[in-house]
């Protein structure tokens, strides 16, 4: 039989690219030999018993020492290191492989290895010389680099994560957080803007505003805020040991903002200070009581100036919708209703008018109370606008919230909403502060007509059917009628 010339063509090609991928794989630079031992790590170390870093590359030379259970720079300078950072070098280190060992290397600068690129070098506590490990060039196969091993000076392949030591530098392993904050443990902070001041404290019940006037704050905007500074990170630092000068030059003394924080664990309060806009972006700040200069990200200042508006809690409901157990309503100086919540789950109205209502229309009552949201504030009101919202308010709504499991006192709110003005807009009053809020007059429109379903609903509960009569030697039950309506304190 003739054979085809086509096939084996073919399988002459494949077999030699198949020696070119060997020896271009597998040979190394230099056409060395290799060992087959490979996928052992380079450098060999107990995290336990870590006692120094040295990182020596383009960038200079870098010294992390260890201080228990924390990192600190002591070269070129003396500051904290970047606890993340840290880690994350010693698990690219931990993780990286020897993939083959060249036994015939040939001269070590076809390697960038005379001198390394960079080296990194191990102190441990075990009182050994230090393990130095040089990294040369990229091996253009494979994403690896070339690297001299510590004790053997073996040049070897290994993985490519170790070529991030050549671009370790001062500040990508220093700590670049402007203060250690726990936003959950703040318990007051100040936010001072030129002749504006605004401070705001956290007792248990929520943040309240304090100054410039006392009034509920918004929890999310403010926990926003905090966690976005305990997050924030210099991209830059332009001066490690500033003179007045430089302060003055960075918009730093005066600072254009600061803010004054104290946490649940700290003795004194901390600032940090914001100055003026950095070329290129970012703002220059500091932190009083420590030498440098931070350019942080741009993205933070709308947070430091927003508006004492903005930082004021809008929702005019003061308790948890859905631990409401009771609301007493009154309209136009006309006699109360409370509307209470049973065991049951169901609804009880007393008061103008009674029966049962069911506990969807009570639901709608509460959630429609819920969206009061004030649209602007008059912090200081005339007493003649106060008074004519107390005597005879358009509503009167008192809600009280269920007991606290935890033995505390239950909560209550009392707000006073008048008729629809000029501007249209409708006054709110919480008797719990001074400040009066104006609202939409549609949301109370919608109340108003809820408090309507509310009195139809319970007017046309048919009345309870008599009780059948007990068997005999049957202990007595209780009366249909002997259910108590617990009423909220007025």
């Amino acid at each position: 039989m003739r054979l085809r010339p086509g096939p084996i063509v073919a399988l002459v090609l494949l077999a030699g690219l198949g020696v070119y991928a060997y020896v271009s794989e597998f040979r190394g630079k230099a056409g060395g030999d290799e060992t087959g031992d490979g996928m052992d790590r380079p450098i060999v170390f107990d995290r336990a018993a870590l006692k120094a870093i040295g990182i020596r590359n383009g960038n200079g030379e870098l010294r992390l020492e260890k201080e228990g259970e924390d990192w600190k720079l002591t070269a070129p300078l003396a500051t904290a290191a970047d606890k993340d950072a840290v880690e994350g070098l010693l698990n690219s280190v931990e993780s990286a492989r020897v993939e083959r060992r060249i036994k015939t290397a040939g001269e070590r600068k076809d390697y960038g290895l005379d001198p390394p690129r960079a080296t990194l070098s191990i102190e441990t506590t075990a009182g050994r010389a230090p393990q130095t490990l040089g990294v040369g060039d990229s091996n253009p196969i494979g994403g690896t680099y070339f690297a001299l091993l510590p004790a053997t000076d073996e040049v070897a392949v290994v993985s490519g994560s170790l070529g991030d030591i050549a671009g370790k530098d001062l500040l990508g392993l220093r700590d670049k957080s402007l203060l250690a904050l726990d936003s959950w443990k703040m318990k007051r902070f100040t936010i001072e803007r030129g002749r504006e001041t605004i401070r705001m404290e956290k007792p248990d019940d929520g943040w309240i505003i304090r100054q410039p006037v006392e009034a509920p704050a918004d929890g999310p905007t403010i926990t926003d805020l905090l966690t976005a500074l305990q997050n924030l990170r210099a991209t830059a630092i332009p001066s490690e040991k500033p003179s007045d000068a430089d302060l003055r030059r960075f918009g730093l003394q005066p600072p254009q903002a600061r803010l004054v924080l104290f946490q649940e664990g700290w003795d004194l309060e901390k600032t940090v200070a914001f100055g003026r806009e950095a070329p290129g972006g970012g703002r220059y700040a500091r932190t009083i009581g420590r030498d440098p200069v931070f350019a942080v990200p741009a993205d933070f200042w709308p947070k430091v100036t927003t508006r004492l508006f903005d930082l004021r809690r809008k929702d005019l409901l003061g308790v948890q919708q859905y631990r409401i157990e009771s609301v007493t309503f009154a309209r136009d100086g006309k006699p109360a209703s409370t509307l209470a919540r049973q065991k049951d789950q169901t609804w009880a109205l007393t008061g103008e008018a009674r029966g049962s209502v069911k506990a969807e229309t009570a639901d709608a009552l509460v959630r429609m109370i819920s969206d009061l949201k004030a649209v602007s504030f008059d912090d200081d009101p005339k007493e003649a606008i106060r008074t004519a919202l107390s005597r005879r308010p358009a509503l009167d709504l008192t809600l009280q919230e269920e007991a606290d499991i935890s033995g505390g006192p239950s909560k209550s709110q009392h707000l006073l909403i008048g008729p629809a003005d000029r501007k249209e807009t409708v006054l709110v009053r919480d008797m719990a502060w001074r400040p009066i809020a104006a609202v939409a007059p549609g949301v109370v429109e919608k109340i108003d007509n809820q408090i309507d379903a509310v009195l139809k609903e319970a007017a046309e509960t048919p009345p309870p059917s008599a009780a059948p009569s007990p068997s005999p030697g049957a202990p007595p039950g209780p009366s249909p009628d002997a259910t108590p309506v617990s009423a909220p304190e007025r």
